[in-house]
């Protein structure tokens, strides 16, 4: 594999990344290659660690979600979550999926309708260029 960027993750026995614009998956035991498909660009990936799902990021600003799998190239949806080029890594915390680029920000709840967690209850806001907010939190 050959990534603009250093972001691989692990699955059980295979390892998920970007080989140029073009999201792989390879076996870890054997080294071969099990599928290339996708192209998101320049983009990142997250592994979600409770369920075998892919977060994909293009460098244009799409989210994207990946089945885990290494029998085949299985994407299950997509957004747009911010507008132009996107280079930055997601990260999700608290229930919420972080997205940014040099010029915005957005925040998405990803919460079940009805979950509570400790600590919530804070308000919070990601504000695009424009002041559009992207997620805004229940008081």
């Amino acid at each position: 594999m050959k990534p603009s960027f250093n972001d691989f993750v692990v699955h059980r026995d295979s390892i998920y990344g970007f080989d140029g614009r073009v999201l792989t998956c390879v076996d870890l035991q054997t080294g071969k290659r099990c599928w290339k498909e996708g192209r998101y660009g320049s983009g990142q990936v997250l592994l979600l660690g409770d369920q075998p799902l892919l977060v994909v990021v293009t460098d244009e600003g799409e989210v994207v979600l990946v089945a885990a799998n290494p029998n085949e190239h299985q994407e299950l949806g997509r957004f747009r979550a911010v507008e132009g080029k996107t280079w930055n890594h997601p990260v999700i915390a608290h229930g919420r999926l972080y997205v940014r680029n040099a010029q915005e920000i957005a925040c998405y709840d990803l919460r079940l309708e009805g979950h509570v967690e400790a600590g919530a209850g804070r308000q919070g806001a990601a504000v695009g260029p424009a002041g559009g907010t992207s997620y805004q939190g229940k008081p």
